[in-house]
C-alpha cells in the first residue's frame, strides 16, 4: 500500500515534471474589473519551489500582480491539462533575470534586460490541480472504445496537490 507521503511526493514530481514540459501557460491575474489571462512562457525552478515568468517593468502582467499577486496559471499540452494557483511577486533583481535569461527571452528582448526593463515574476504555487491525459489520439480511442463497450475509459490520472 502506498503511504500519503509517497503519493504526496509522485503527484509533486508529476506537476513539477508538467510544468517544465509544457512551458507555455495562461498566466491568469486579478484586475478590478476581472480576471485577466494572457499566454507567457514560464520557467520552473522546482529546488527553489518557484515559478518564474519574464515581463516588461510596465506590463500589465506586473503591474496587475503589484496591485494583487493572486495568480492562477494554466497549462496544457499533449493530453496534459494543469492549473496552478499561487502568490506571485514582482521582482526587480538584475541578478535573477540574468540568471533567468534565455535564448528564448533573447528573441523577445534583443537589446538584453536591462535595455528592455526587464523583471521577474515570482510564483510561490499553492495548490495544483492536474490531469495527466493521452495523447489527443489515444484519448479519443480509449473514449470511443469506452462507448462501445460500456466501460469507462481510462483518460488518464486526474489529481489535487498541494505545493
Amino acid at each position: 500500500m502506498t503511504s500519503d507521503a509517497t503519493t504526496h511526493e509522485t503527484d509533486t514530481k508529476k506537476v513539477w515534471d508538467m510544468i517544465e514540459k509544457i512551458d507555455i501557460c495562461m498566466f491568469v491575474t486579478k484586475t478590478s474589473s476581472a480576471p485577466r489571462g494572457r499566454p507567457m512562457s514560464t520557467i520552473a525552478m522546482r529546488d527553489e519551489g518557484a515559478i518564474y515568468l519574464l515581463t516588461e517593468a510596465t506590463s500589465s502582467a506586473a503591474q496587475d500582480v503589484e496591485a494583487d499577486g493572486t495568480v492562477l496559471l494554466s497549462y496544457q499540452g499533449s493530453g496534459d491539462h494543469l492549473a496552478v494557483a499561487g502568490t506571485a511577486t514582482v521582482v526587480s533583481d538584475m541578478a535573477l533575470v540574468k540568471r533567468l535569461w534565455s535564448t528564448g527571452a533573447q528573441v523577445f528582448w534583443p537589446d538584453g534586460p536591462e535595455a528592455s526593463n526587464v523583471l521577474a515574476i515570482e510564483v510561490d504555487p499553492d495548490r495544483a490541480d492536474y490531469w495527466n491525459g493521452h495523447n489527443p489520439v489515444v484519448s479519443s480511442a480509449k473514449f470511443l472504445f469506452g462507448l462501445i463497450t460500456k466501460q469507462e475509459p481510462d483518460l488518464g490520472q486526474r489529481g489535487v496537490v498541494n505545493l
